[in-house]
Order: structure tokens, then sequence, then C-alpha cells
């Protein structure tokens, strides 16, 4: 995520998109992965990345789901949340080069200081795949408190591992950036980020990552996925999902405003069709999500993500607080009319710079000591009535296997098909997480707790 700190105190590449070009006011070239890769293993199960996905489910049964609802929360591994999760490839051992192999330590439910998360700190974290430069990251370990390597058990994110244990949940789910929250963000809207590998400095002038921004206000990126970085003005003229989605089938990003600003947080800010074309109207405050729910008027596919003291964030807000957020509007949605036709998608942005022990399989852009990605693994809840229940979903997917799932329950082309440099094409589809033949899971409504 940014640093918060200030805050609290479909057409072809080239006429319309420019084929990945980075930057609307200098149009640098942004292209694709192929021949930046690197050697790597493959998803189990990735998509083909058509012009155009099929609308049935598994087993040639039609496709039940008509709404799909992805929740963005900030900044946690796949072991910081569920690392002692039952059937799940978690760890209680931790494991450093400086300081060896020990118990992982227990996680504060507000975490008092950020661990960062920036790309150099990935890449050394990342360490050639070894998962052992942890402890070279600012704020790894302060008195011996070994804060980086923590994981909250179940007792302290109670409803959290209920919906993963009624549901599915994914333990080899990656993001796509060894990097931080405006790349992170970008991948599940757009299936790449314009080779972005940092944040966007935050302007008090003009405070939302993005075309906003003034003209002085770069971020970083990879030149066409090489190990040439540039700076450029984050404002993307990159396709993204709602590029693609059949008509009809409408979208919404629900946000939040870090209760005062005049604008919406969202990463649509960065791409340039969005933030100054007519969607941008479709970027709201989270507020109306659940008037949405009560008017009968949710869209297709929806974007919720919180921005402020119930983002999980650390140094922002508590993981009670915010697993509060999650359970009220996952409530909300599964006591209407909208639950027998919903797939819902929980997971995080970026790795936040806490500790996974499980190396990315694939790397891309750069060089094999320097990729771009795959970065670290992320929680992915999958809930829906087709969710396989009591489920660990193996197979390697990504960040950017949020809008091939979309695409493909839409019968949308892929964005790889626009711009070679979305990575949603080769990714897994997450079909195989559910299953549409099976009798539909009921609600699962859940109690909000009390706080620390």
């Amino acid at each position: 995520m940014r640093n918060s700190t200030w805050f609290l105190g479909v057409l072809g590449c080239g006429a319309a998109f420019g084929c990945g070009t980075s930057d609307t006011t200098n149009g640098a070239s942004v292209m694709g992965a192929g021949g930046t890769k690197t050697s790597g293993s493959t998803p189990t199960s990735a998509g083909t990345g058509g012009a155009a996905e099929s609308t049935t489910g598994s087993g040639g049964a039609p496709m039940p789901i008509q709404h799909v609802i992805v929740i963005v929360k900030e900044n946690h591994t796949f072991d910081n949340y569920f690392g002692s999760f039952p059937g799940a490839e978690g760890t209680s051992t931790c494991s450093d080069a400086k300081l060896g192999s020990f118990p992982c330590p227990h996680a504060p439910d507000f975490t008092a200081r950020d661990l960062c998360h920036k790309h150099d700190c990935a890449l050394a974290a990342w360490n050639t795949g070894k998962m052992d430069g942890f402890s070279s990251m600012t704020n790894a370990n302060k008195n011996g408190d070994k804060l980086e390597w923590a994981q909250y058990g179940e007792s302290d994110i109670p409803n959290y591992w209920a919906y993963a244990k009624t549901f599915t949940l994914a333990d080899h789910f990656f993001s796509n950036v060894l990097g931080p929250s405006f790349p992170g963000h970008m991948f599940f809207l757009a299936a790449q980020a314009g080779w972005a590998i940092g944040n966007p400095p935050l302007d008090p002038i003009a405070p939302f990552w993005g075309c906003d921004q003034h003209v002085w206000d770069k971020v970083s990126v990879l030149d066409g996925g090489t190990c040439a970085e540039k700076s450029v003005k984050p404002c993307f003229s990159i396709p993204s999902i709602p590029d693609v989605l059949p008509p009809g089938v409408d979208w919404k990003f629900y946000g939040s405003n870090f209760y005062v600003l005049p604008e919406i947080w969202s990463m649509f800010n960065g791409i340039d069709g969005i933030r100054n074309g007519p969607g941008w109207k479709n970027v709201v405050h989270q507020d109306e999500f659940i008037k949405d729910i009560e008017n009968h008027a949710l869209p297709a596919v929806t974007w919720l993500v919180n921005q402020d003291f119930n983002d999980e964030h650390p140094t922002i807000g508590g993981v009670c607080k915010g697993e509060n957020w999650t359970v009220k509007r996952i409530n909300k949605l599964m006591q209407s009319e909208y639950w027998n036709s919903t797939a819902i998608l929980f997971t995080m942005d970026d790795f936040g710079g806490w500790y996974d022990h499980v190396p990315p399989p694939r790397q891309y852009g750069c060089d094999p000591k320097h990729p771009y990605g795959l970065g670290f693994r992320l929680p992915l809840i999958v809930i829906s009535p087709y969710a396989k229940p009591h489920h660990v979903f193996q197979e390697v997917s990504e960040q950017a296997s949020v809008p091939h799932f979309i695409e493909k329950v839409f019968g949308a082309p892929a964005l790889s098909t626009l711009d070679p440099a979305a990575q949603d094409g080769q990714a897994n589809d997450l079909m195989n997480a559910f299953d549409f033949t099976q009798v539909p899971l009921p609600p699962l409504i859940l109690e909000e707790r009390t706080c620390p």
C-alpha cells in the first residue's frame, strides 16, 4: 500500500491502447513479456488465452456465475495469514540466511511499524529463490522480535479461517510483482501494471496515484520489461477488464476516500482510458456497495477495495477491524438474492514485507537474478455456492488469474490479445476451484467480533 503516514498526520493494439504504452505524456512503449521470460514452471492448469473464453463451467455445465466480486485488502502473505492452516502448504518454522531456523512468532492484531516491501527489498528477501534474505529488509527484526516472520492463527482471524475451511483456500496464489501496492492493485484490473516496480510519490497537492498526479510525479518502470529503469507519469494507456467485457456486462469499483478527500482511491486512476473516459463514473464510494445490493442494482463485476482504517495494512488498521469490515459486506451479499449467482475472490494487493517460505515458480521480466515477478504468495479465498467445499486449491495461480477468471465467466477475450504485457492469457483461470455441478453451498453468516 501507499505510505499512509502522511495521510494520517473491445479495440486492438495501436489506435486505442498503444499496445502497452506506459505514459500518456511521453508515449513510452511498454511491450509484453515475450522474450523476457526466463525458465520456470508454469501453472498446473493455465488458461488458453484465446480470443474469447467459454461461458461454460467445469465438465461442460452451464456457467451459473453471473456476479464476480473481487475484494482486495492490504499487505499480507499466505504464511502470515494461513501458515498453520490444516492441509495447506504452510510452515511453523521460519528461516533466514543470517538468523537460521526458528519457530515463527505470533503476529499482533495491530502492527506498529511497517515492513519494507519495495521492489529492491522484495528482491533481497527472495534472494534468487532461496527465500532467506528477509533479515536484510528495513524493520524486519527490532529488539529480537522477528516481526518479519510473524504469523496470525485461527484465533486471530477466525472468520477468514471459517471462510477458508468452508469454501476454497488457494495456497499457491502468487503476486505478479516483486514489489508494492501500485503494481499489485493494477494487476487485478488489467493483468499488468505497465512494468511499474514501485509506488508513485505522495503529492500533497494531488494525493491520488495515477493520471491525476502532476507532471513531476513519476513512477519507476522496467522499460519494456527489460532491466533498464526509467521514470514515467503513472498514467498508463493499457487495456483493462472493462475494455473487454461483452455488451450488457456492467461493472463498478467501490473504494474509499480516506474519510475526507474529494475523490475515491482507485488504481483505475492510473489507467488513462478509464480515468479520462466515461468509465470513471463507475468508480464510487464503498458505501454504495450495500446500497446497490439493497436496491437490486449490483453490477456483474465488482472490485471492493478498502483504503482506510479497515484495510489491514500495518500501522493503519488492525486485522480484527479489517476482518469485521469484510464480514459485514459478505454477510449482506449472502443474505441477498445475489448469493446463488456470485463468486467472491478475497485476496491481498502485495506481500507487505511479511515472510513466506514458498519460492515463486516462474520468473519473468528483467533477468533471472532480478526478475519483475512472480512475487510472493498471497492469501486467496474463493467464496461461492459453487466453490469446492473444504478444499485447498493447490494449482499455481497469480494475480492475473483474477482478470482471467472474469474473462472466463463472461466470455470475454483475454487482455493479452490486446497487449502482450498482460499476463492473463497464460495465467491459471481458477476454474478448478469450482464445481458447477455440485449442490450449491448455503450462505455462511458470521458474527463481527469485538476487537482489541
